[in-house]
């Protein structure tokens, strides 16, 4: 495959802003010497016009994966995962419509990779949709725009039900579909930021069941103080580096902050995600890149604004879906206050929620420790069996390790 940058396909065509949201754009069969998934039929690239944060008119692209064998729901229905993996990279080559034909690299501290995730979803005979939901220029923490990206991607699908295309391969009605959303970290965010903008953005989503939120990353912008100077420092580089892509204004006044001797550095970051960022900015102190250190981030307009509106969830109303969220106690990432807080806000508006903490593990570890539930989670809403959809917040402490060696 071409990367993205380099790939014409990855151009929307003149006027295509006329169309409505969720409108496919173009369409491509992915090669199936490129699938490297089990049980997966076809795959497709979909293009379709979306919806960027300033609510500009702008086009995504999703990965759409073909289940070998669909299955039927109890209730006659197939089932949609539109599923959100953490790419976190503000370069369009990072994008899943790319890396997931790729040759998976070697599994990191024992963590199944992406490919054996997914595999997961499509054994069970799911349909699976993938949004390159950071849009066409990597707007990494833009989460107005990843919510649009999402609930558009699902969109698309249903639009091609029926359609000439795909029509031996997906249900042919819409209405066929019911379904769900899955993200973990940054995928948490545009799984979340989608449930909270659907009441006002896609109502007719009549078929959305809920979603599952894992490391849910309730306030990016408290990172940039209990994150800096740690290990993990690089990802918010990489998230205001996105944020420049999206907001022209943002663009212009952090090049106008930026120490002339550390711009460059800083800037590097356009061609990493991040492995690679928490490689090459581990123990920075993010503010010493800035004229007036802190002040320029956390004192500046220009950056309450985006704290609210991009990094605090819950700033576009609630979710009116059930959702699992799960989360280790010990996330050295994301803080688990910030999560509880933000579920004590669900509470206030009697959300449905299963909320559990994990009392083992950290942000890595979950991604592995709550796989499985989530997936349950999943199942059970799918299936109609889930038995939270009127009982609001419940919130409860686990123990999941599923690394400790068994008791013989």
């Amino acid at each position: 495959m071409i990367l993205p940058s380099q790939d014409p396909w990855y151009t929307a065509f003149p006027g295509f802003e006329a169309y409505n949201p969720g409108t496919v754009l173009r369409i491509r069969a992915v090669p199936e010497k490129l699938i490297l998934f089990d049980r997966t039929s076809k795959a497709y690239h979909i293009m379709y016009r979306t919806t960027g944060s300033r609510y500009q008119p702008t086009w995504a692209v999703a990965s759409l994966f073909i289940p070998e064998r669909p299955c039927t729901l109890p209730s006659g229905h197939n089932a949609l995962l539109s599923c959100q993996p953490a790419y976190n990279s503000a370069s369009v080559d990072y994008s899943p419509s790319y890396t997931l034909f790729q040759p998976p690299p070697p599994s990191a501290h024992g963590i199944p990779t992406g490919h054996t995730r997914f595999n997961k979803m499509l054994i069970r005979g799911w349909f699976v949709v993938v949004p390159d939901f950071e849009g066409p220029h990597a707007a990494f923490g833009a989460s107005v725009l990843a919510g649009h990206a999402t609930l558009d991607g699902i969109r698309a699908v249903l639009s091609l039900a029926g359609n000439a295309h795909v029509s031996l391969l997906l249900p042919n009605d819409a209405d066929q579909f019911k379904y769900a959303m899955l993200g973990y970290s940054a995928g948490s965010i545009a799984s979340e930021k989608a449930a909270e903008l659907q009441v006002q953005y896609a109502p007719e989503l009549t078929g959305l069941v809920g979603a599952a939120l894992g490391g849910l990353v309730s306030n990016i912008g408290s990172g940039f103080d209990s994150s800096n100077k740690s290990p993990f420092i690089g990802n918010l580089i990489l998230i205001l580096l996105g944020i420049m892509h999206e907001y022209p204004e943002v663009d212009a006044y952090i090049r106008s902050r930026l120490k002339p001797e550390s711009a460059n550095a800083f800037f590097e970051g356009n061609n990493m995600q991040s492995l690679q960022a928490f490689r090459a900015f581990a123990n920075h102190d993010l503010y010493g890149y800035f004229k007036n250190g802190r002040a320029d981030l956390k004192d500046s307009p220009i950056f309450r604004k985006i704290g609210k509106v991009e990094w605090m969830l819950g700033y576009h109303g609630v979710p009116a879906i059930p959702l699992f969220i799960y989360k280790a106690i010990g996330d050295q990432m994301t803080p688990i206050a910030d999560t509880d807080e933000h579920i004590a806000q669900y509470k206030r508006f009697n959300v449905s929620v299963l909320y559990e903490r994990n009392t083992v593990g950290d942000h890595i570890t979950e991604i592995e420790n709550g796989q499985d539930r989530a997936i349950e989670w999943l199942a059970s809403v799918f299936d109609g069996t889930y038995d939270g959809v009127d009982q609001g917040v419940r919130v409860r402490d686990v123990t999941v390790d599923v690394y400790k060696p068994p008791v013989t």
